[in-house]
Protein backbone atom coordinates (compact mmCIF):
# COMPACT_ATOMS: atom_id res chain seq x y z
CA UNK A 1 0.00 0.00 0.00
CA UNK A 2 0.96 3.28 -0.42
CA UNK A 3 3.51 2.73 -3.55
CA UNK A 4 3.88 3.38 -6.67
CA UNK A 5 5.68 1.79 -9.95
CA UNK A 6 7.04 4.72 -12.02
CA UNK A 7 10.99 3.68 -13.53
CA UNK A 8 9.44 1.69 -16.14
CA UNK A 9 11.42 0.74 -19.27
CA UNK A 10 11.70 0.57 -22.70
CA UNK A 11 11.63 -3.54 -22.92
CA UNK A 12 8.93 -3.64 -20.15
CA UNK A 13 6.49 -1.11 -22.08
CA UNK A 14 7.38 -3.13 -25.21
CA UNK A 15 5.55 -6.12 -23.82
CA UNK A 16 1.72 -5.07 -24.94
CA UNK A 17 -0.03 -7.26 -26.24
CA UNK A 18 -1.44 -6.81 -30.02
CA UNK A 19 -4.89 -7.84 -28.83
CA UNK A 20 -5.16 -5.16 -26.47
CA UNK A 21 -8.64 -3.18 -26.16
CA UNK A 22 -7.92 -0.23 -24.03
CA UNK A 23 -4.85 0.92 -23.01
CA UNK A 24 -5.88 3.30 -19.39
CA UNK A 25 -2.79 5.08 -17.55
CA UNK A 26 -2.70 8.12 -15.36
CA UNK A 27 -1.43 9.59 -12.32
CA UNK A 28 1.86 9.72 -10.99
CA UNK A 29 3.02 7.05 -13.73
CA UNK A 30 2.28 10.00 -16.46
CA UNK A 31 4.24 12.96 -15.43
CA UNK A 32 7.36 11.43 -13.43
CA UNK A 33 10.33 10.22 -14.91
CA UNK A 34 12.24 8.07 -15.95
CA UNK A 35 9.04 6.04 -16.41
CA UNK A 36 6.75 8.82 -17.55
CA UNK A 37 8.32 9.24 -20.99
CA UNK A 38 7.89 5.82 -21.94
CA UNK A 39 4.39 5.49 -21.02
CA UNK A 40 3.80 8.45 -22.89
CA UNK A 41 5.62 6.98 -25.86
CA UNK A 42 3.91 3.87 -26.07
CA UNK A 43 0.19 5.75 -25.43
CA UNK A 44 1.01 8.12 -28.37
CA UNK A 45 1.96 5.41 -30.54
CA UNK A 46 -1.10 3.01 -29.47
CA UNK A 47 -3.11 6.33 -30.05
CA UNK A 48 -1.69 7.13 -33.53
CA UNK A 49 -2.22 3.91 -34.57
CA UNK A 50 -5.95 3.44 -33.31
CA UNK A 51 -4.48 -0.02 -32.02
CA UNK A 52 -6.80 0.47 -28.91
CA UNK A 53 -8.93 2.54 -27.13
CA UNK A 54 -6.63 4.63 -24.98
CA UNK A 55 -7.96 5.91 -21.34
CA UNK A 56 -6.68 8.35 -18.97
CA UNK A 57 -7.32 8.98 -15.23
CA UNK A 58 -4.96 12.35 -14.20
CA UNK A 59 -5.72 11.62 -10.35
CA UNK A 60 -3.53 14.73 -9.60
CA UNK A 61 -1.79 14.46 -6.47
CA UNK A 62 -1.23 18.80 -5.40
CA UNK A 63 1.66 17.20 -3.11
CA UNK A 64 3.38 16.26 -5.92
CA UNK A 65 3.05 18.37 -8.60
CA UNK A 66 2.77 21.93 -6.71
CA UNK A 67 1.64 24.21 -9.02
CA UNK A 68 -2.16 23.88 -10.70
CA UNK A 69 -0.68 25.73 -13.68
CA UNK A 70 2.39 23.03 -14.28
CA UNK A 71 -0.99 20.43 -13.72
CA UNK A 72 -3.13 21.70 -16.31
CA UNK A 73 -0.19 21.69 -18.73
CA UNK A 74 0.49 17.75 -17.93
CA UNK A 75 -2.82 17.05 -18.21
CA UNK A 76 -3.29 18.48 -21.23
CA UNK A 77 -0.87 16.61 -22.87
CA UNK A 78 -2.10 13.69 -21.63
CA UNK A 79 -5.58 14.46 -22.35
CA UNK A 80 -4.94 15.22 -26.36
CA UNK A 81 -3.54 11.43 -27.13
CA UNK A 82 -6.79 9.27 -24.91
CA UNK A 83 -10.07 8.77 -25.95
CA UNK A 84 -11.61 8.30 -22.89
CA UNK A 85 -10.85 10.88 -19.99
CA UNK A 86 -11.97 10.17 -16.22
CA UNK A 87 -11.23 12.39 -13.74
CA UNK A 88 -13.08 13.31 -10.08
CA UNK A 89 -14.27 17.37 -9.32
CA UNK A 90 -11.48 17.25 -6.94
CA UNK A 91 -8.58 17.14 -9.61
CA UNK A 92 -11.12 19.58 -11.61
CA UNK A 93 -11.23 22.05 -8.79
CA UNK A 94 -7.81 21.65 -8.28
CA UNK A 95 -6.49 21.93 -11.76
CA UNK A 96 -9.15 24.51 -13.08
CA UNK A 97 -9.75 26.97 -9.61
CA UNK A 98 -12.90 29.05 -10.61
CA UNK A 99 -13.87 27.19 -13.56
CA UNK A 100 -17.36 25.38 -13.97
CA UNK A 101 -16.71 21.46 -14.78
CA UNK A 102 -18.66 22.09 -17.84
CA UNK A 103 -16.13 24.15 -19.10
CA UNK A 104 -13.64 22.47 -18.25
CA UNK A 105 -14.89 19.09 -20.34
CA UNK A 106 -15.58 21.18 -23.05
CA UNK A 107 -11.86 22.15 -22.99
CA UNK A 108 -10.86 18.43 -23.12
CA UNK A 109 -13.24 17.75 -25.77
CA UNK A 110 -11.61 20.49 -28.13
CA UNK A 111 -8.26 18.72 -27.46
CA UNK A 112 -9.31 15.57 -28.70
CA UNK A 113 -10.81 13.39 -26.38
CA UNK A 114 -14.30 12.02 -27.10
CA UNK A 115 -15.66 11.46 -23.85
CA UNK A 116 -15.01 13.28 -20.44
CA UNK A 117 -16.85 11.96 -17.03
CA UNK A 118 -16.36 13.56 -14.21
CA UNK A 119 -17.50 11.33 -10.79
CA UNK A 120 -17.96 13.37 -7.82
CA UNK A 121 -18.26 11.10 -4.45
CA UNK A 122 -21.13 9.60 -3.43
CA UNK A 123 -23.12 12.49 -5.83
CA UNK A 124 -22.26 10.18 -8.44
CA UNK A 125 -20.88 10.94 -12.10
CA UNK A 126 -21.63 13.45 -15.52
CA UNK A 127 -20.27 12.48 -18.94
CA UNK A 128 -19.67 15.04 -21.38
CA UNK A 129 -19.78 14.50 -25.40
CA UNK A 130 -19.12 17.01 -28.13
CA UNK A 131 -22.00 18.88 -29.28
CA UNK A 132 -24.41 16.92 -26.73
CA UNK A 133 -25.81 17.55 -23.43
CA UNK A 134 -24.22 16.05 -20.65
CA UNK A 135 -25.72 12.64 -19.07
CA UNK A 136 -25.78 13.11 -14.82
CA UNK A 137 -26.25 9.70 -12.85
CA UNK A 138 -26.79 9.78 -9.23
CA UNK A 139 -24.89 7.55 -6.24
CA UNK A 140 -26.14 4.42 -4.87
CA UNK A 141 -26.62 4.46 -1.36
CA UNK A 142 -23.87 1.89 0.05
CA UNK A 143 -22.53 1.28 3.55
CA UNK A 144 -19.17 3.17 3.48
CA UNK A 145 -16.20 1.21 4.99
CA UNK A 146 -13.10 2.73 3.01
CA UNK A 147 -13.09 4.90 -0.06
CA UNK A 148 -9.57 3.82 -0.99
CA UNK A 149 -9.56 2.63 -4.54
CA UNK A 150 -13.45 3.92 -5.28
CA UNK A 151 -11.76 6.17 -8.39
CA UNK A 152 -10.27 3.29 -9.74
CA UNK A 153 -12.80 1.24 -9.21
CA UNK A 154 -15.28 3.28 -11.07
CA UNK A 155 -12.99 3.75 -13.83
CA UNK A 156 -12.39 -0.40 -14.15
CA UNK A 157 -15.95 -0.37 -14.23
CA UNK A 158 -16.57 1.93 -16.85
CA UNK A 159 -13.89 0.04 -19.03
CA UNK A 160 -15.41 -3.11 -19.02
CA UNK A 161 -18.71 -1.73 -19.32
CA UNK A 162 -17.75 -1.08 -22.67
CA UNK A 163 -15.62 -3.79 -23.75
CA UNK A 164 -18.85 -6.63 -22.62
CA UNK A 165 -21.15 -4.29 -24.86
CA UNK A 166 -18.46 -3.55 -27.18
CA UNK A 167 -18.38 -0.24 -27.37
CA UNK A 168 -14.26 0.08 -27.18
CA UNK A 169 -13.36 2.08 -30.11
CA UNK A 170 -12.99 5.26 -30.70
CA UNK A 171 -15.46 4.84 -33.73
CA UNK A 172 -18.21 3.50 -31.47
CA UNK A 173 -17.53 6.07 -28.32
CA UNK A 174 -17.50 8.73 -30.44
CA UNK A 175 -20.89 7.94 -31.41
CA UNK A 176 -22.14 6.28 -27.65
CA UNK A 177 -26.35 7.23 -27.13
CA UNK A 178 -27.72 8.64 -23.94
CA UNK A 179 -29.52 4.72 -23.19
CA UNK A 180 -25.97 3.56 -23.60
CA UNK A 181 -24.03 6.01 -21.62
CA UNK A 182 -26.68 6.11 -19.10
CA UNK A 183 -26.31 2.00 -18.55
CA UNK A 184 -22.46 2.55 -17.98
CA UNK A 185 -22.49 5.30 -15.83
CA UNK A 186 -24.91 3.28 -13.83
CA UNK A 187 -22.53 0.44 -13.89
CA UNK A 188 -19.65 2.21 -12.91
CA UNK A 189 -21.06 3.85 -10.16
CA UNK A 190 -22.32 0.32 -8.96
CA UNK A 191 -18.60 -0.81 -8.90
CA UNK A 192 -16.93 1.92 -6.91
CA UNK A 193 -19.77 1.56 -4.70
CA UNK A 194 -19.57 -2.06 -3.80
CA UNK A 195 -15.15 -1.28 -3.51
CA UNK A 196 -16.38 1.66 -0.87
CA UNK A 197 -18.07 -1.48 1.30
CA UNK A 198 -14.95 -3.52 1.33
CA UNK A 199 -11.35 -2.10 3.81
CA UNK A 200 -8.17 -2.14 1.50
CA UNK A 201 -9.10 -1.09 -2.03
CA UNK A 202 -10.66 -4.71 -2.60
CA UNK A 203 -12.78 -3.57 -6.11
CA UNK A 204 -15.69 -6.42 -7.06
CA UNK A 205 -15.24 -9.34 -9.21
CA UNK A 206 -17.80 -8.87 -12.64
CA UNK A 207 -19.48 -12.46 -10.51
CA UNK A 208 -19.97 -10.03 -7.69
CA UNK A 209 -21.46 -6.52 -10.23
CA UNK A 210 -23.48 -8.92 -11.82
CA UNK A 211 -25.26 -10.14 -8.46
CA UNK A 212 -25.17 -6.75 -6.71
CA UNK A 213 -27.11 -5.67 -10.19
CA UNK A 214 -29.67 -8.31 -10.19
CA UNK A 215 -30.05 -7.13 -6.23
CA UNK A 216 -28.71 -10.04 -4.59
Amino acid sequence: QGTADWQWTPAEVARLRQDTAVLHFGSIASWTQPGSEQVLAMVREVHAAGRALTSYDPNVRPSLLGDPARGRELVEGNVGISHLVKASREDVEWLYPGIGIEHVAARWLELGALLVVVTDGAHGAQAFRQGLPAVRREGRSTRLVDSVGAGDSFTAGLLAGLIERGLHTADRLARLEDPSLQGLLDEAVLVSSLTCERSGADPPTAADRDLAREGR
